[in-house]
């Protein structure tokens, strides 16, 4: 996945639950490291950062806090407010406030379903509430709802076993693949199991798949 050069977010983003308990904490210093860290996390490749204990440190310079006190923040924002996440061993966000460009979002309209089940059981609408707090319009929205339906439906055992991706995620799967690739990866998933055990999620799986094509 290439790197992100805007990082776009609502004008009412302060008020997601989340990211309100953030500020409540930590004040406007909490808010400014949290974005600071989105900031170099969407310009990483793949939009993450390796989390190793050196390139934790160096982040920890990046956003300009000494490395025990952004340690613990860091910790905060992982265990407590759940904003970012370790997947992979690497530091991803758990809401998205990437958007496509136009031509991206019409190629995206074209694509029925592609996306997956939560793991963790999610109302409708909490998940709405949190994709159009982090930017995304309803009809993203609905698209992403259809593309994990349609995992479902076509591969039923990676639901069950694998993580889902989050909303970014299932439109990255619009915006840089075909809906046939798509399909072909699923397909090829639920029937050999061996494709998927070395994988945490099912957009890294299907993604490994594709990249190999």
């Amino acid at each position: 996945m290439p790197r992100v050069k805007t990082l776009r977010h609502s004008t009412d983003t302060r008020h997601n639950e989340k990211i309100a308990a953030l500020v409540g904490d930590h004040g406007p210093a909490g808010y400014g490291t949290y974005w600071m860290i989105l900031e170099i996390t969407h310009r990483e490749e793949g939009m993450r950062i390796e989390h190793s204990q050196a390139r934790m440190r160096r982040l920890a310079g990046q956003v300009g806090m000494a490395a025990d006190a952004f340690a613990l923040l860091l910790q905060d924002m992982i265990e407590i407010y759940e904003l970012l996440a370790v997947e992979d061993n690497h530091l991803v966000s758990t809401l998205s406030y990437t958007r496509r460009n136009q031509q991206q979002k019409a190629e995206a309209t074209d694509v029925s379903a592609t996306g997956e089940v939560p793991v963790e059981q999610v109302s409708d609408e909490e998940e709405t509430k949190d994709c159009i707090n982090a930017g995304y319009s309803t009809k993203e929205v609905e698209m992403h709802r259809q593309l994990k339906q349609a995992t479902i439906q076509r591969a039923p055992d990676v639901s069950k076993h694998l993580s889902p991706p989050n909303i970014h995620q299932s439109m990255a799967f619009c915006a840089d693949y075909k809906e046939k690739s798509i399909f072909h990866a699923l397909d090829r998933l639920q029937a050999n199991p061996n494709l998927r055990v070395q994988a945490h999620t099912t957009f890294d799986a299907i993604r490994d798949l594709l990249a190999k094509r």
